[in-house]
């Protein structure tokens, strides 16, 4: 069983739950040998953004200050990383690289919730412009790759939430994301956070044809827990059960994640 997991939040996001010490306590009692806190990242906010999954800048600085000393408290028991999962957004990403600059951030992953803006109605998962919701998110997606800045891809599928079915221009989407991703050398997440919170009635992910496509284009992958709760690091029922099916399509998780700087 996987024994890394780079995919963590807190609740500073407001939709986890448990202290950070509860995270790292967990990791370790689960035999975790390294965890990365990639909790969603901070964004100076327009006006008009809702900003409701993801920690305030006011909270930044507490955020990789409690990392840091957890970092010191247990470097006998386990490895402890600090990141972010961020979002492309071109008219902050100088923010972004100053900001990992200034709080020496180990690295980002690349959570592609919504497009240029913070709203309800271009969250990916529920897209209200369903005509241009293939090209939008391929388009965010192959400048977040472009950057050079991300570790690997957080639920790449999460898309398929905004789709009624699976279309051939959903199978041609993908191949091209799949693809630039493998040739960025930036490996795709499978998603544990997707298994557990299942697919709203809808469709949801991990998407099996996605993964297929994973497998036939040759893309490392990772698994992701995505906790937001201590006690995920405990569900070894969901754990095992994606190394399961990632095996029965010739795929081999990766299990350490190289950080890009």
């Amino acid at each position: 069983m996987i024994n890394t997991n780079y995919h963590t939040h807190t609740r500073r996001c407001n939709h986890a739950e448990g202290s950070d010490e509860d995270y790292v306590k967990a990791a370790i009692a689960a035999g975790f040998s390294e965890i990365g806190f990639s909790d969603h990242s901070p964004w100076p906010a327009h006006p008009f953004e809702t900003s409701f999954i993801r920690m305030k800048i006011a909270l930044f600085p507490d955020y990789v200050n409690s990392i840091k000393q957890l970092q010191k408290k247990y470097e006998k028991e386990i490895s402890i990383k600090i990141g972010l999962e961020c979002e492309y957004f071109e008219d902050r990403m100088e923010w972004l690289k100053k900001s990992i600059d200034q709080y020496q951030l180990d690295y980002i992953i690349l959570g592609n919730h919504f497009h240029k803006f913070e709203t309800h109605d271009r969250y990916y998962g529920f897209y209200r412009d369903k005509k241009n919701l293939l090209l939008d998110y391929l388009s965010d997606s192959v400048a977040a790759l472009d950057t050079g800045m991300y570790s690997a891809y957080a639920h790449p599928d999460i898309f398929v939430r905004s789709l009624e079915r699976w279309s051939f221009e959903a199978e041609k989407m993908s191949e091209m994301l799949l693809l630039k991703a493998r040739d960025s050398d930036v490996p795709v997440e499978y998603n544990l956070g997707g298994v557990r919170s299942g697919n709203y009635g809808g469709i949801g992910y991990p998407y099996p044809r996605f993964w297929e496509l994973a497998a036939a284009i040759g893309n490392e992958v990772i698994i992701g827990i995505d906790a937001h709760s201590p006690m995920d690091f405990h569900d070894t029922n969901t754990i095992l059960a994606a190394e399961k099916y990632l095996h029965s399509l010739g795929i081999k998780p990766i299990t350490k994640l190289r950080f890009k700087k």
